[in-house]
């Protein structure tokens, strides 16, 4: 598992470290960093990490642990901003 969150608090440059690890990673979890809100807000970005990951031809389901800001539809808008 490679959780995006704690890579970005612990480690930094969660992109140099998928890269590196991605043959290796079987699940890669998001969260934004430093509040768990959707992934669009925060400091780590998403937009370029989801770029990296198809471009390293990354086919394999993603999961999000984020606390919803509301109703369902709403909480899981960033989905379309990022994709």
């Amino acid at each position: 598992m490679f959780d995006c969150y704690h890579v970005a608090r612990t480690e930094g440059d969660v992109g140099a470290h998928l890269a590196r690890l991605l043959p290796i990673i079987g699940y890669i979890q998001l969260a934004p960093v430093p509040d768990r809100g959707a992934p669009k807000q925060g400091t780590l970005g998403y937009k370029a990490i989801f770029k990296q990951l198809d471009a390293l031809g990354r086919k394999k389901p993603l999961g999000a642990e984020c606390r919803p800001n509301g109703p369902t539809a709403e909480s899981l808008a960033w989905m379309k901003a990022l994709g």
